[in-house]
């Protein structure tokens, strides 16, 4: 009787153990898309994602600021020349193209970018993924700078 109790608790014991380790795997995804990052392929697709993120975390304040900048523009052009500054127009003007810019350069890279790009194969999928690493990075990074451009325009006037 006392080695069908042991034969029991072992069972229950590996199992357990089984059971924490893949469970481990579960716990431990960066940003829930991929887990502990084994491969150059996971780590550049986790770059990757991390500039997506970046970038996307900002999109809403990108936005808002369109929308002030072009209402100030507007508000600017319903007034008569004479009693507008030309040169905070034309920096509206100026950080409106580039927050517009931004915008668009991110909706165009997520409309670009495949997920499962040759996954099938290896050497061609790092390939991608590093040149997709560069490319939102480069995104993200017009992304802040038209920001801080939006920031230092419409918190001078």
């Amino acid at each position: 009787m006392s080695r069908f109790i042991i034969a029991i608790v072992s069972m229950a014991l590996l199992t357990n153990t089984c059971n924490d380790e893949a469970s481990s795997n579960e716990t431990d995804r960066k940003n829930g898309y991929a887990p502990v990052l084994k491969t150059r392929e996971d780590s550049l697709f986790h770059d990757v994602m991390e500039g997506h993120d970046a970038g996307m975390a900002k999109v809403g304040k990108l936005r808002r600021n369109i929308n002030e900048t072009a209402r100030r523009l507007d508000s600017l052009n319903k007034l008569p020349a004479s009693k507008v500054n030309a040169a905070y127009k034309q920096a509206l003007t100026d950080v409106h193209a580039a927050l517009n810019t931004a915008n668009d350069e991110m909706n165009s890279w997520m409309e670009s970018f495949k997920l499962d790009s040759a996954s099938d194969n290896k050497e061609l999928r790092i390939k991608y993924l590093q040149g997709e690493k560069e490319k939102v990075a480069v995104v993200k990074e017009h992304i802040f700078s038209a920001l801080q451009q939006a920031d230092s325009v419409l918190t001078n006037k």
